[in-house]
């Protein structure tokens, strides 16, 4: 299936829907027959004039968004069968809180479909994860802008490889800053001396990391829904950079421990690799770790057998054998 086909096997698009940001490039054209309505950071007027090489896909925009949250824009609870968003959760200031409102303008078995950026290959590469702990602080203090410092780490980390601001190939090979630590700073003091929204990658994940995230929420009591279905592309695919998620109130708890996501994390991250050259020198190494837990494993077994009980019983036998074998050799 091609993206957009995966996208819509995520949910029933027959209903009546709301895509957030579709900015050019809706999943969900009116034009094409979608029962949707749409939100967007600017009319559609502004939005031909801003992007204008592509002003033929812009519709009309049924809500903009003007600094309060999407449930008070709205205003009406329970209104949708579904609500997309394609890379827009990375760019609230307040992710719990956008979740929240998603549910409540949801109905009780509505469904909120996610395409978000899988920062591994894209220009968030270098930037850190972003944790459960985060998305609570950003929560507790009702954010409605990005702090400074996060504007100066989108500007201080940002990436391109190969000049491309999204990629497939698992390396860091000719991956390279986009800015330098000067121009950090200055967009730094700006967010500072000013109120203004200044946008930004708030937040950066790992296809595992964020579905963490959405159990830990939703486990703590601070988001009622769960994952009902998710997607992520195997390497190398086209697409590697987002993965895809659908969350619902009617979703069952998810079983998986949060240990083992968090390992899952951790093997997500180790996936890239500083160059093509490190290829061998992971090999040898994933093998010589194999090998040592091999020794581990069959060392801690002989010494569990020989303090063992049947060890001891059968020590004559074996040393019968033992003798039996070497006059057979002999």
């Amino acid at each position: 299936m091609d993206r957009t086909e995966l996208l819509l096997s995520l949910f029933d698009s027959r209903g009546f829907g709301l895509e957030v940001g579709p900015s050019y490039n809706p999943l969900l054209p009116k034009s094409g027959g979608f029962n949707v309505e749409t939100i967007d950071h600017a009319d559609a007027a502004t939005l031909r004039r801003k992007y204008s090489d592509n002003a033929s896909k812009i519709e009309e925009v049924d809500y903009v968004s003007d600094g309060r949250s999407l449930l008070e824009v709205i205003g009406k609870k329970e209104r949708y069968d579904f609500i997309f968003a394609s890379h827009v959760i990375e760019h609230v200031t307040d992710i719990v809180r956008f979740i929240q409102d998603c549910e409540t303008l949801l109905k009780p078995d509505g469904r909120l479909v996610l395409a978000v950026p899988d920062k591994r290959y894209c220009f968030d590469a270098l930037r850190p994860l972003s944790t459960v702990g985060q998305a609570l602080q950003a929560y507790i203090e009702q954010r409605k802008r990005h702090a400074p410092g996060i504007i100066f780490d989108q500007a201080a980390y940002t990436c391109t490889k190969a000049k491309q601001i999204v990629w497939i190939e698992p390396t860091f090979d000719d991956v390279d800053l986009v800015q330098g630590g000067e121009e950090a700073r200055t967009m730094f003091e700006s967010a500072q001396a000013s109120d203004n929204y200044h946008d930004a990658h708030g937040w950066q994940f790992t296809p595992t990391s964020f579905r963490y995230l959405i159990k830990k929420l939703r486990s703590l009591g601070y988001i009622k829904s769960g994952e009902l279905a998710f997607h992520k592309h195997e390497s190398p695919r086209p697409s590697m950079h987002e993965f895809y998620i659908s969350l619902s109130k009617a979703a069952p708890a998810l079983q998986k421990p949060d240990i083992d996501l968090l390992k899952e994390t951790e093997r997500e991250l180790r996936e890239s690799r500083i160059s093509r050259d490190d290829k061998c020198d992971f090999d040898a190494a994933k093998q010589l770790n194999a090998a040592k837990q091999q020794i581990q494993y069959l060392t801690a077994r002989n010494d569990a057998l020989l303090q063992s009980t049947s060890w001891k019983v059968t020590a004559p036998l074996r040393y019968i054998r033992s003798a039996f074998l070497h006059l057979s050799m002999g």
